[in-house]
């Protein structure tokens, strides 16, 4: 049975049900555009697990695929500190190996997410392999947004747009995943469209992760988020989430380390540290930003309700809460404050220190609000 016939998304489902049934030979490269959560990972494992069991007598294709397990399948993901691509990854996983024949396939699968978050090193250095793969060789992009990636990367690939999931389908999933029911809701309105982001949310940490936001938030109309620090919390909550990161990395190395020959055991063990750290890292800084994100949303729906447009607010569970708060601050005071989590949103997206920024955020806000 085509897994694709009945998805929500319909470029995908346009794009790929014809080469998972056989009737349209795959191309070269693909560019699966949209937001975390829409589902491109899971149509790139699906696509894959098509092209590498065909002609294969083995059952497990599927369950090899979605481990990163299968010999003709390579997987990256973001690996560096900010969640780039590291340009090691792209020379030594896709460009030394696209030329190899497959192992046990007819074909061969290359998966690059965070596309978009190639470096200008990465991205030259993969466009030569891109322009001219072999006809059994297949690469899968995966990004945020088309515009965050080079020209001449898009213009080589067929694009395929994922649309945002609507927050009925977000609730949806995040109930299959074992969240509860009314928690699922609110984290899916507030996830503004983004899976990946309500599935943070409705985790214990996501729930650290957005108390300490919207903490921020309305303190700062209380004039108390300098004093009450506010951002101390936040950190808190992004550092317990960075530590989990990096003990999944643990605990993923620890099985293959187990299994892989002694002359190799340092080298993985030393690759698994480092992982570790970046991961701790990138997980880190995505838990400001997520709470930022709901500090964000928490003022914009405060404005909503403040030049009454409460119809509007996000989540509806808050409105009531949002507009006795409304009365405490003018629309363009909230506009200015909008504004300058904004810019504490960038400032921490090229690296600054996170305290400091935080910090002087708070004492922004408290000035903005009162």
């Amino acid at each position: 049975m085509d897994a694709l016939a009945n998805h929500p998304q319909a470029q995908a489902r346009s794009v790929f049900e014809p080469v998972i049934t056989g009737r349209v030979q795959a191309s070269h490269a693909y560019l699966l555009h949209g937001p975390p959560g829409s589902g491109r990972s899971e149509v790139a494992e699906l696509v894959a697990t098509a092209l590498l069991s065909e002609g294969s007598e083995r059952t497990d294709n599927a369950d090899r695929v979605k481990n990163r397990t299968h010999p003709d399948l390579t997987w990256i993901t973001p690996e560096g500190a900010n969640g780039e691509v590291l340009v090691d990854d792209v020379r030594d996983k896709i460009i030394a190996a696209v030329p190899m024949t497959p192992f046990e396939s007819r074909h061969r699968v290359f998966v690059i997410e965070g596309a978009d978050r190639m470096n200008d090193s990465s991205a030259n250095a993969f466009l030569k392999t891109l322009e001219e793969p072999p006809p059994y060789a297949h690469l899968f992009l995966i990004a945020d947004s088309l515009d965050s990636v080079m020209p001449t990367i898009v213009s080589r690939c067929q694009s395929v747009r994922f649309s945002p999931p609507t927050p009925a389908a977000l609730a949806e999933m995040l109930v299959r995943n074992g969240v509860e029911p009314d928690l699922a809701n609110e984290c899916s309105l507030l996830a503004d469209g983004n899976g990946e982001r309500a599935l943070t949310l409705a985790s214990p940490h996501g729930i650290a992760i957005r108390d300490a936001g919207e903490a921020m938030a309305g303190s700062a109309l209380k004039g108390s988020a300098s004093t009450a620090k506010a951002w101390v919390a936040l950190l808190a909550a992004a550092t317990d989430r960075g530590k989990t990161a990096a003990a999944e990395i643990e605990a993923a190395s620890a099985t293959r380390l187990e299994i892989a020959a002694k002359s190799e055991r340092s080298k993985l063990s030393k690759e698994a540290e480092d992982r570790g750290k970046r991961a701790r890292r990138r997980a880190e800084g995505k838990a400001v930003d997520l709470a930022l994100f709901i500090a964000e949303r928490w003022l914009r729906d405060l404005q909503r309700v403040a030049v009454g447009a409460s119809d509007l607010v996000a989540d509806s569970n808050r409105r009531a809460q949002l507009e006795q708060h409304s009365m405490a601050a003018r629309p363009m005071q909230i506009r200015s404050a909008i504004d300058m989590v904004a810019r504490a949103r960038r400032a921490m997206s090229l690296n600054a220190t996170r305290e400091l920024a935080l910090e002087a955020l708070a004492h922004q806000l408290d000035g903005a609000l009162k």
